[in-house]
């Protein structure tokens, strides 16, 4: 899907245990360089490099250390050579996963047209990635209808993750304030819906719901 000149996005069918919800990754051209978000899962690594060979994208952003943000990465690598970046504070957990990084990524340092934005407690790594009026959110918030949503009372169409899931569940949703006041339109997540207008207001939403 196009959601903008630059940017694309597709939801891949795939698993977790009992879960069963697409899992989406990105592509974008923000500047010269065509850079993927998102190393999706081994499970489903044939459709993450086909998306990637149809955009000919030349490296990928693991947005975090979990496998279904990584698990494709070694196809990719093989198969298109790209350049792997990831979050400096995940680089070690990834490492040990066997994800080898050429370029490490920090808070406010923008490579290929992309910021990264940490927001730690999901994993001591976990960023955001910001291109744009376009947020990447990696795992930092996801859509308020996947089955990765905490459960809580969500009035909007974000929610942070089920904490079972996050190393430091408060810290996860202290880290969602590092969003506040950014001017963007288009919010992109690995799980569930996306928010394809409006996205400041509904980081707001959200902020206010963890108020609460």
């Amino acid at each position: 899907m196009e959601i903008s000149p630059r940017v694309w996005t597709r939801a891949i069918e795939w698993s977790y245990g009992d879960y069963e919800e697409p899992l989406s990754v990105h592509v974008a051209r923000p500047a010269e360089t065509t850079v993927m978000v998102g190393g999706g899962d081994q499970s489903i690594a044939s459709d993450v490099v086909a998306f990637a060979r149809k955009h000919d994208v030349e490296a990928v952003v693991v947005e975090h250390a979990h496998v279904d943000h990584y698990g494709a990465v070694p196809r990719l690598r093989t198969e298109l050579g790209v350049t792997v970046a990831v979050p400096a504070r995940d680089r070690s957990a990834l490492s040990r996963a066997g994800i080898e990084a050429d370029v490490s990524l920090r808070d406010g340092e923008p490579r290929w047209g992309i910021e990264p934005i940490a927001t730690p407690g999901h994993t001591p790594g976990n960023m955001a990635y910001r291109a744009g009026d376009v947020l990447f959110a990696g795992d930092t918030v996801v859509g308020s209808d996947s089955a990765f949503a905490a459960d809580d009372d969500w009035s909007g169409p974000l929610a942070v993750v089920d904490g079972r899931f996050s190393d430091d569940d408060a810290r996860a949703r202290e880290s969602v304030r590092r969003l506040a006041g950014l001017s963007i339109e288009t919010l992109l997540v690995s799980h569930g819906s996306h928010v394809r207008h409006g996205a400041t207001d509904a980081i707001e939403t959200l902020l206010a719901d963890l108020d609460q």
